[in-house]
């Protein structure tokens, strides 16, 4: 992804070349994206092919070092503005006709629920701040239930841009400070380089052991492999022979081969439960260097008969083009189709890809690098750069303002809708007088106004809040209208519990309760570790302590408190937990929730679990509803795979208490055994595991004759 200008050679090279770049680093690009490619496309056939982008990383550092330090060395300093403007006509001509294109296809052929998201990314792609936009989002869980966008993957071209932006000044101050103290400019720059890789190294493996998710994308966990490229292009610009291990061809070649194997090794034995980057990226950083290092000069027996051939030469060459192009295909593809992809699918996917790439580098690429902007001033360029960023953002901001439209309509007929009493729920109980309870729904679209963590206006912060890592867990609803000696109610639990608030808030407001909620996404209300989130191992330390400590203050403050009511709900059947035994997890959960809703019987709450809800076994029920118009009942799962057994259930009954009972609503979403996708005129699902607040709101009435009954009773 690096202009390939910087990469000649100060003497001839036996390998040959390609336009003038080095075969090995035109290969490297190669490799890298076509493991991120091959990851996007078929993630578990090459589950580590995310290293492709640390690939690109070093190689970035090595050119742009090498060329940098090489016009300090013949100048004295660097035409930042001269520099700046060769970045903007390499990359961003090609990067903005991507943006634009994948916006309006996003337009065009996806549901306008994601059209927000979507031109939201757009924006902090065009700006180079997406890596930043989703590290944000990364640790909000609501937001990380959300669909893919067409410009996620801009989030390393991010990181790229910002070392673009630092990478000269931080050179140029080096050179600057070495002149004031007298000091040897190389050594200087070696030694800077190094202390900014080693801090980088140290704050990457902190941050990935701490909040692994946020890891990923912050750009001070990135400079150290864009600072190990560096070193080496300070020794490529010196012209030093141990850049290129002496000379020695039989050390060349077997550098060659170790780093290769290193790359290729990380990418298949790499996956989603690697704590990555950390130190986890030394290995494929390691490799790219080897590479690096062994230099253009190789034995016949190494890696570079294969890597020379045209083919990967070729895709070397269409390697930025590519990786701009693949990912909006994937996202956008299934809108077209309107069915899940095949692998046949997903090849012709990847042959588009790389149609697309050639046409764009021939088209876009090189003329705007060569001969498109030529003669243009950097401040020109400048200017037509912050113009097309306009272009680019006004039309997001139109895409958003269609979408908030949409939106109200559907919203406006929802409301006028749910008064009926065959809406939603509420048709499974009205007899002959619905039509098919099982129909399409009213409005063909999931909107974000139907998100189940919606919070009622009457909910704010407690005032002695419950603060995890700085974030508020614990609200109040207060409908007691100044009644001294209101009930007490509590809803606790994980984003299963956090979808039923709608039911309860309504529940409260009815009976002129004070309700307290303390809700914790993905995080199980046992003193126990999380070590698998929907199958996939999640082992985060960070996480996992912030998880722990809240369940364990909020136990704590619920036995000082005494409510009189709690509502309490897990999604047991999706978080695997370890409590050091190796028993089941029924066996564990049962331990571990007896452990914390015992002690609130005790004090004296009546403790109602909430069962939770049928799962949709992974599929969103909202595309297969559209892609199923005339038949909704094809979006149903069989109750008898849908129902995963409820550990939280399972440990109230085995406590025989008459103070803790269960609330099951199986029946509300299952009739008959059959789960349905769509009840009532109304979607259930709002993703894959949750229900939509409208769906909710309409089990209100059914919700509260239970509960009532079960008082009484």
């Amino acid at each position: 992804m690096i202009d390939n200008a910087m990469q000649t050679q100060r003497r001839p090279r036996r390998s040959g070349s390609t336009k003038g770049a080095r075969r090995d680093i035109q290969a490297l690009r190669a490799v890298a994206v076509g493991l991120v490619v091959l990851n996007h496309l078929w993630p578990s056939s090459l589950p580590g092919g995310y290293v492709g982008v640390d690939v690109f990383f070093v190689i970035s550092g090595f050119l742009i070092s090498k060329h940098l330090l090489g016009e300090l060395d013949r100048t004295g300093t660097v035409r930042l503005g001269a520099f700046y403007a060769r970045r903007i006509k390499r990359l961003l001509p090609a990067a903005l006709t991507v943006s634009v294109v994948s916006l309006t296809a996003a337009w065009v052929f996806l549901p306008f629920p994601r059209w927000e998201s979507i031109a939201q990314e757009t924006v902090a792609a065009t700006l180079y701040v997406e890596n930043w936009f989703l590290a944000a989002r990364s640790v909000d869980y609501s937001a990380a239930n959300a669909a893919a966008s067409t410009a996620q993957h801009y989030w390393s071209l991010s990181v790229e841009e910002q070392f673009y932006l630092v990478w000269p000044v931080f050179l140029l101050g080096l050179f600057l400070l070495a002149a004031r103290l007298r000091l040897r400019r190389q050594p200087t720059v070696r030694l800077g380089l190094a202390a900014v890789g080693i801090l980088s190294l140290v704050f990457c493996i902190f941050i990935t052991y701490t909040s692994r998710s946020e890891a990923y994308f912050v750009t001070p966990a990135r400079v150290w492999e864009f600072a190990a490229g560096g070193l080496l292009g300070t020794l490529a610009a010196a012209n030093i022979p141990s850049y290129r291990l002496g000379g020695r061809l039989r050390l060349s070649g077997m550098a060659q081969w170790l780093g290769c194997a290193l790359i290729l090794l990380s990418a298949l034995t790499f996956d989603e439960s690697t704590f990555f980057p950390g130190s986890a990226a030394l290995v494929p950083v390691a490799g790219t260097m080897l590479v690096l290092w062994s230099g253009p000069h190789h034995p016949r027996w190494s890696p570079n008969v294969l890597l020379a051939v045209k083919p990967v030469q070729f895709i070397g060459d269409i390697s930025y083009s590519l990786y701009l192009w693949h990912w909006p295909l994937i996202v956008i593809a299934p809108g077209v189709l309107d069915r899940d992809l095949s692998n046949w699918d997903r090849a012709a996917l990847l042959g588009a890809s790389v149609v697309l790439a050639v046409l764009t580098k021939y088209l876009i690429e090189d003329p705007g690098r060569t001969r498109l902007f030529k003669g243009f001033s950097p401040r020109r360029i400048f200017t037509l750069t912050l113009v097309a960023m306009a272009v680019v953002t006004v039309t997001a901001g139109a895409m958003v303002f269609t979408a908030s439209s949409l939106q109200r309509e559907q919203s406006a007929a929802l409301d006028a809708a749910s008064g009926g009493p065959c809406f939603g729920a509420k048709s499974l109980t009205a007899g002959r007088h619905c039509a098919d309870p099982f129909g399409p729904p009213a409005v063909a679209e999931v909107s974000a106004d139907d998100a189940p963590w919606k919070s009622a206006k009457e909910c704010t912060k407690a005032d002695n809040p419950i603060v995890v890592d700085g974030k508020v867990r614990l609200t109040e609803c207060n409908f007691a209208n100044g009644t001294a000696a209101a009930v007490t109610v509590w809803l606790v639990g994980d984003s299963h519990a956090e979808h039923w608030q709608s039911a309860v808030t309504e529940l409260a407001r009815q009976n002129n309760w004070v309700l307290r909620k303390s809700l914790f996404p993905g995080c199980p209300i046992v003193d126990v570790e999380r070590v698998a989130f929907k199958g996939k191992p999640v082992r985060d330390p960070g996480f996992d302590s912030s998880c722990r400590g809240w369940s364990s203050s909020v136990s704590q403050r619920i036995n000082e408190e005494r409510p009189d009511i709690i509502f309490v709900s897990s999604f047991g059947a999706g978080e695997t937990i370890e409590d050091g035994t190796g028993r089941p997890q029924l066996e564990q959960y049962r331990d571990g929730f007896a452990e914390r809703i015992t002690p609130w019987a005790n004090h004296g709450a009546e403790v109602y679990v909430l069962r939770d809800t049928p799962l949709t076994l992974g599929r969103t029920t909202a595309d297969c509803l559209t892609k199923n118009r005339d038949a909704p009942v094809e979006c149903s799962t069989d109750g008898s795979e849908a129902l995963a057994v409820d550990p939280l259930a399972e440990a109230a009954q085995a406590e025989q208490s008459s103070r803790i009972k269960v609330l099951d609503f199986s029946d509300q979403f299952c009739p008959g055994g059959r789960c349905y996708a769509a009840i009532g005129g109304v979607h259930v699902y709002f993703d894959d595991d949750h229900v939509t607040g409208t769906y909710m709101r309409s089990l209100i009435p059914e919700f509260a004759k239970r509960f009532n009954a079960s008082r009484s009773g």
